[in-house]
């Protein structure tokens, strides 16, 4: 994502930083894709679900879709931008505005979690936030695999 706020300043560490990122972007995809997939496979079984109900196939491809950007719309924009409203002091529109920023993987840096001075934030805030970065990035592959 990129925000510049954490970055190698030696060259040694910019060196260890291209290597690493080598393995580690291709490693993520893999992981993404997988993700990705189990959730595919969730998405079929509630087609398959609906289809032995009597439903078309059209409308099941629809509805599964819908379902699925409906509840991560719900779960990786909405929720977290009332999160980082009340943790980080930010707006609800500045929260959905990092929200998309990030998982959209543009992240210009302008809004970045647990960086603001004075504020207090639980221990685990910013693992919490890369854990919710992952699965959101996983989501998008998702509904580019639907």
């Amino acid at each position: 994502i990129g925000y510049g706020t954490l970055h190698p300043k030696t060259t040694g560490g910019q060196i260890f930083c291209v290597f690493f990122a080598l393995f580690g972007i291709p490693l993520n995809i893999v992981f993404l894709h997988h993700v990705g997939k189990m959730l595919s496979l969730l998405c079929k079984k509630l087609g398959n679900y609906l289809y032995e109900k009597g439903m078309r196939k059209k409308k099941i491809k629809f509805l599964t879709l819908l379902f699925f950007l409906s509840t991560g719309i719900l779960v990786f924009l909405c929720l977290p931008s009332l999160f980082f409203q009340i943790t980080e002091g930010w707006s609800y529109s500045e929260g959905i505005y990092f929200a998309f920023i990030t998982l959209s993987t543009i992240g210009f840096g302008d809004y970045v979690v647990g960086k603001q001075p004075g504020r207090n934030y639980f221990s685990y805030y910013r693992s919490l936030v890369a854990i919710w970065i992952l699965f959101g990035l996983a989501w998008i592959a998702l509904l580019f695999n639907l």
